[in-house]
């Protein structure tokens, strides 16, 4: 089976043989720790980053959640930027943690844009902290990220950035974007197996935390980030007892992006991303967001056709020729179809099937293409 979606994707064999290394302990060994600050050196390569890294026992939105809990009092007004499912769900985590979020909101086949952000901020001198959702995956958009960065960055606002499924896909310079807090998933573009979120933490993060901590002290333990900052950064104790394995997994995962290199990273995806447009186009299906400059190179989100069941064009495509897409969420659930093609799924071969898969199931459904057509065009675009 092709596992063609956007997370989790498909995992190289170096990684899963990596996952077979002897056991160490991570609460006692010192070449666990000596392992442990090198693989962390590796993940700052990849975020373009020299803030500290986290890499925290748990999928990729516990930082999501860890950076609103640590970083925002009850009763604190927070900018959330909002293009999508995620990004609303950002601001549902500032309500849960006592903050009242300032909503900047656009349709989700659209994408934020930074003047409104400007004109938000301008007006709300309070705000402090900032949430965004780089790519919204569920409908397959890309924010601009560069310039909402500048524009929190001159009004003082540490921005926390979901790039869970941008950063190895889409170039992400969270030190020169002026990202606060960058969190990442490893089973995204990083093809990692699931299981360990990344969170990058500037120093103005730190003293954001450190000061509302002393005012109204941060509640709870697993999700509070000073305890890594007293703990691992401060007396070189884990806060808990690491998830090994998967810390095996997501160093071999970061050599292959490393020995690649991370333009040609980038540049693969946004070759085989292209290419996949330009096929489903010839199918005679359109893209979910509005422009073709809103979509992102690490999935793309389609419009299902009138009268075709998702459930059923996706059962068929995994029953019938082996291939896994998906769906999509909330307002989109049963509207949008979508296609992972990030990290080592992001290659022509993997692509090739997953296309021939979607466009035979749709003749299978009564959608008349042209597979042949859909197969030619994406290879003379890559």
């Amino acid at each position: 089976m092709l596992m063609f979606t956007p997370g989790p994707t498909e995992v190289h064999p170096r990684v899963l043989q990596a996952m077979a290394r002897p056991l160490q302990n991570p609460d006692l060994d010192p070449d666990f720790f000596t392992f442990y600050d090198e693989l962390c050196e590796k993940v700052k390569r990849i975020l373009r980053t020299r803030s500290d890294v986290i890499l925290h026992c748990g999928e990729a939105i516990i930082g999501l959640e860890a950076a609103v809990a640590s970083l925002v009092a009850p009763g604190e007004r927070v900018l959330a930027m909002s293009s999508g499912i995620y990004g609303d769900g950002f601001a549902n985590f500032v309500r849960m943690y006592g903050g009242t979020p300032v909503t900047v909101k656009f349709p989700y086949d659209e994408i934020v844009k930074p003047e409104e952000v400007e004109r938000t901020l301008e007006k709300e001198k309070d705000i402090e902290v900032a949430t965004l959702v780089h790519c919204e995956t569920p409908s397959g958009t890309l924010n601009p990220l560069r310039e909402i960065g500048k524009v929190c960055s001159d009004h003082g606002v540490i921005l926390v950035v979901d790039a869970v499924s941008s950063v190895a896909g889409v170039p992400v310079e969270t030190d020169e974007w002026n990202v606060g807090i960058c969190i990442v998933g490893t089973q995204k573009c990083i093809s990692a197996p699931p299981g360990v979120g990344i969170l990058s933490v500037s120093e103005a993060a730190w003293e954001k935390m450190e000061k509302r901590d002393k005012k109204n002290p941060i509640k709870g333990f697993y999700l509070n980030l000073l305890s890594w900052k007293r703990d691992w950064f401060e007396n070189r104790e884990f806060p808990y007892t690491h998830t090994v394995s998967l810390l095996y997994a997501l160093d071999e995962a970061c050599n292959l992006i490393l020995e690649e290199g991370l333009e040609n990273v980038y540049a693969r995806h946004e070759k085989v991303a292209s290419a996949t447009r330009r096929a489903v186009q010839a199918m005679g299906l359109e893209l979910y967001p509005r422009e073709e400059d809103y979509c992102s190179n690490t999935v793309t989100a389609l419009r299902l056709p009138g009268g075709i069941s998702d459930e059923e064009l996706r059962s068929r495509i995994l029953q019938k020729y082996g291939v896994m897409i998906a769906g999509s969420w909330g307002e989109l659930r049963g509207k949008v179809i979508r296609l992972g093609h990030m990290g080592y799924n992001a290659y022509l071969q993997k692509t090739i099937q997953a296309v021939f898969a979607l466009s035979e199931s749709l003749k299978d459904l009564g959608f008349e293409n042209r597979t042949e057509d859909a197969i030619k065009t994406l290879k003379d675009n890559l």
